[in-house]
C-alpha cells in the first residue's frame, strides 16, 4: 500500500508524461508528407494537412479537367489567417500525380477576401491526371516542411468543338502596354 499521497503523485506523473507524449506527437503530425514511388510513371501522393488551402480552377465547380488537353490548369494557393501565399517559393510547388512544375504564376484575390492569393498554371499533360480521377493534390515546401492540400476534380472526355463547361485555359501572352 502507498503512503501519504504517493499514489496521487504517481497518477499525476503518469498523466503529465502522457500529455507530453501526445503534444509531441500532435506537433509532429501538423505537417506530413507521404511519398510513394510507382515506376514507370514516377508518381507520388501527398497527405492533406494545414495550413495551406488550394482551389483548382478558381471560380468554377465542378473542376472539369480533360486529361488529354494541351492547355494549362490554374490552381490557387489561398492566403488565410495562418498562411500567406506570397511567401511560397514557386520552385518547391508540385501538382498532380506526376508532380508537375508550374509554367507560370501570378497573384490575385481569387476568393474575394481582400488577400492576395498565388495562382499557378500547370500543363495538363504534365500533371498525370487521368480519366476517372476525383481529386488532385498540390505539395510545396515552407520552412523545410512539405505541406499540401487537395481539391476535387471531374475528368471529362475531349471535345472536338471546345468545352462548353470551360475546360482548361490556354496560356496567353500578356497584352502589350499602351504607348503614350
Amino acid at each position: 500500500m502507498l503512503k501519504g499521497g504517493e499514489g496521487l503523485k504517481r497518477v499525476l506523473f503518469s498523466l503529465m508524461t502522457l500529455a507530453a507524449v501526445l503534444s509531441i506527437a500532435g506537433a509532429g503530425s501538423f505537417a506530413y508528407f507521404i511519398d510513394t514511388e510507382n515506376s514507370p510513371d514516377n508518381t507520388f501522393s501527398a497527405g492533406t494537412c494545414g495550413p495551406v488551402k488550394i482551389d483548382i480552377k478558381p471560380g468554377s465547380f465542378p473542376n472539369c479537367i480533360n486529361p488529354h488537353s494541351r492547355g494549362v490548369i490554374p490552381v490557387a494557393i489561398l492566403t488565410t489567417a495562418d498562411f500567406d501565399a506570397r511567401d511560397v517559393d514557386v520552385d518547391t510547388v508540385r501538382f498532380g500525380p506526376r508532380g508537375a512544375w508550374a509554367v507560370e504564376w501570378d497573384f490575385g484575390d481569387v476568393d474575394s477576401d481582400g488577400d492576395l492569393d498565388m495562382i499557378l498554371y500547370f500543363r495538363t499533360q504534365d500533371t498525370g491526371i487521368r480519366a476517372g480521377d476525383t481529386k488532385a493534390e498540390l505539395v510545396l515546401t515552407v520552412d523545410g516542411w512539405q505541406i499540401g492540400d487537395s481539391d476535387s476534380v471531374r475528368t471529362v472526355p475531349p471535345w472536338d468543338e471546345g468545352d462548353p463547361e470551360g475546360n482548361e485555359v490556354e496560356l496567353l501572352e500578356p497584352a502589350p502596354e499602351p504607348e503614350e
